[in-house]
């Protein structure tokens, strides 16, 4: 009869929870690759510029339509708004 080895089972159940961990952290931070892709999303941070530790500038496209917000902890403010296919020149 054979004695139970507690270091083998406890070294395989942490590699069974590591590996389920490690996948549920992929899919977390890969969540734009399913079905809803990063290009079928109707709004959408195009870019965003920090202008200090606690403010950037962000390029948004919610449709058809950009918007340029200036966002801070304590507010977000658009600056300018227009549709994608106009020329705008300021």
């Amino acid at each position: 009869m054979q004695s139970f080895n507690w270091t083998q089972f406890l070294a395989s159940t942490l590699s069974v929870m590591l590996l389920l961990l490690g996948a549920w952290w992929w899919v977390k931070r890969n969540k734009n690759l399913g079905p809803l892709g990063q290009s079928e999303r109707r709004i959408q941070v195009l870019e965003a510029l920090p202008l200090s530790l606690k403010h950037k500038m962000v390029l948004i496209q919610v449709d058809g339509q950009m918007v340029l917000a200036s966002v801070s902890p304590g507010e977000v403010k658009t600056l300018h708004a227009w549709t994608q296919g106009a020329d705008h020149v300021a």
